[in-house]
């Protein structure tokens, strides 16, 4: 019995010898590094604390025709005197872009208020700006107006039904100013989407009649939930 149990320890002994070889076993010292990329923001933020329920301000790793973030950082709704210093590492080979950004529940983008290419090679990426407006507002005049809408509702007296929506005029043009084509209906009637001409001439066909259907211009759907989650939350 006592030959068996020594047996039984120089063939434990032996295992611990070779788990050493393997390399399973490290020193205290090892440092332990994150795998991926990194990049870096600096600069001075506004607007982060006007955004409803349901959405993240973060900087965030992109792929190429990916609307879905595959990696991100949140950054904080109330950022101490405007200054956002913050560091996403870890990022995946397969990230193209790096942004800051707006995402909904689904990590999914929103709006881009800052973006930068990025390569792993030259990891880490420093990205920095003096002021980034990002409001929610600020985002609708980007995404939407800007890209969309001001082709018809430009200045210099060709907006159409007399409705301006450039950078600086837009919102006071919009809230609470009533509509010239649904009576007794404002463009935007704060807290309420449903009684807003705005957010019903995207999401319906209402103006079908009016020579140009409005609900072929914003398809997206997370476009189509910022107007109005902005609108209810006004």
């Amino acid at each position: 019995m006592k030959f068996y149990n020594c047996i039984i320890l120089a063939s434990a002994f032996m295992i611990s010898l070779s788990s050493c070889d393997e390399g399973r076993i490290y020193n205290d010292d090892t440092v332990q590094t994150e795998d991926g990329g990194a990049a870096h923001f600096s600069g001075i933020v506004t607007g982060t604390d006007t955004w409803s329920q349901g959405y993240t301000l973060a900087l965030a790793g992109f792929e190429d025709g990916n609307e879905y973030a595959l990696i991100s950082k949140n950054i904080e709704t109330s950022v101490s005197d405007g200054k956002c210093d913050i560091t996403l590492s870890g990022i995946p080979g397969e990230v193209t872009k790096i942004e800051l950004c707006a995402v909904d529940r689904l990590r999914r983008r929103v709006a881009t208020f800052l973006s930068a290419d990025f390569n792993p090679q030259s990891s880490p990426l420093q990205i920095s700006a003096e002021a980034v407006d990002m409001s929610m507002s600020g985002a609708i005049q980007t995404e939407i107006f800007n890209t969309t809408c001001v082709q018809c509702h430009g200045g210099n007296g060709h907006a159409a039904a007399g409705l301006e929506l450039l950078e600086g005029n837009s919102f006071g043009n919009l809230i609470s100013v009533p509509s010239r084509k649904i009576l007794g209906m404002d463009r935007v009637t704060p807290g309420k989407s449903a009684e807003s001409e705005l957010f019903l001439i995207l999401d319906t066909d209402i103006s079908a009649d009016w020579n140009y259907d409005h609900s072929v211009e914003v398809v997206r759907q997370e476009k189509l939930d910022l107007i109005r989650n902005w609108i209810d939350n006004l």
